[in-house]
């Protein structure tokens, strides 16, 4: 066998010649006046080149920060799978009494449509829910969760229009509401790991840790749970405030319906005016004190996620 010769630091005036002559034979071979070789697909890393038997390192062009084919940079991936809950359809008798419950005994013309009873079979330490009751009634859909005792502890109801600002939205530890291109969702209580929210036609719900609100809260303070969301091909669409104070600047944020025409929520509010009794939330003609609605953040609309 031919053993390498021993890897050895080159001089600097070597080195400059040899990018040099492999920056010409990459011209020559590619056809490509020099002047335009950035369109040439040089690796981001530094090259090997075989030159009489030796072994020669030839570092990355300065500049050339491409990471993927053809110069494009590759697109951020997903974090690996957080904490997944299973579940079980209850019995039939059990899944009838949470849904009239989550219905709080009422009876709705047309009746409400059961859809699923289900118990978290892998539920964490002091979860929030381990028991979830979904139903469909007066055009709308309305998810309640339990704790182990059966006490109710979350609760959502959404129907088709109902505005939303933020593409996910959570009502309750673990239960919420998402807009049509969310693919999957991670909700992170504080110094914990991230839990896998089961989705399902613009609801969301997972089994999470109870985790207490600070009883002093300052601007600083972490929020008790932080919500994430991707599309189709793993990328991070949307992240949730982190703080009290990220959440309360959020939430003064000037906004409108999904329509433009009406305001639905700004710094201040409806207090913040004298005349309360003849607001108008037209965006048309806006009272004064109302911001420019251009500036708004506009709502979407929630609909059923096919």
């Amino acid at each position: 066998m031919t053993e390498l010769p021993p890897e050895r630091d080159l001089p600097a005036a070597t080195r400059t010649r040899q990018r040099h002559e492999l920056m010409a034979i990459v011209d020559h071979e590619s056809a490509t006046p020099r002047g335009r070789r950035l369109l040439v697909p040089v690796a981001a890393a530094a090259a090997v080149v075989v030159v009489a038997g030796a072994a020669i390192v030839v570092p990355a062009l300065d500049g050339d920060k491409s990471a993927g084919p053809a110069g494009q940079a590759s697109r951020p991936t997903s974090p690996p799978m957080g904490i997944r809950t299973d579940f079980t359809p209850v019995p039939a008798a059990k899944q009838a009494a949470l849904l009239r419950e989550c219905a709080d005994n009422q009876t709705y013309s047309p009746p409400a449509k059961p859809l699923a009873g289900l118990r978290v079979v892998n539920p964490p330490a002091n979860a929030v829910a381990t028991t979830f009751a979904r139903f469909q009634r007066l055009g709308g859909w309305q998810v309640c969760g339990y704790n182990a005792k059966g006490k109710r502890r979350t609760g959502i109801q959404k129907a088709p229009g109902d505005p939303m600002i933020e593409p996910v939205t959570m009502a309750g530890a673990g239960l919420g509401a998402y807009v049509e291109g969310v693919a999957r969702i991670t909700i992170t209580p504080h110094g914990g790991r991230a839990y896998e929210a089961e989705l399902e036609h613009g609801l969301f719900y997972a089994s999470v840790p109870d985790v207490p609100f600070a009883a002093k809260r300052t601007d600083n303070t972490p929020q008790e749970y932080v919500l994430r969301a991707y599309d189709a091909s793993g990328v991070l669409i949307y992240t949730g405030p982190k703080t009290v104070g990220e959440r309360q600047a959020r939430d003064s944020r000037c906004s409108v319906d999904p329509t433009g025409k009406y305001f639905m929520g700004w710094s201040g509010g409806p207090d913040a005016l004298k005349d309360i009794e003849h607001l108008n939330l037209s965006t048309e003609n806006p009272a004064p004190g109302m911001p420019d609605p251009k500036t708004c953040v506009r709502a979407t609309a929630w609909k059923y996620v096919p």
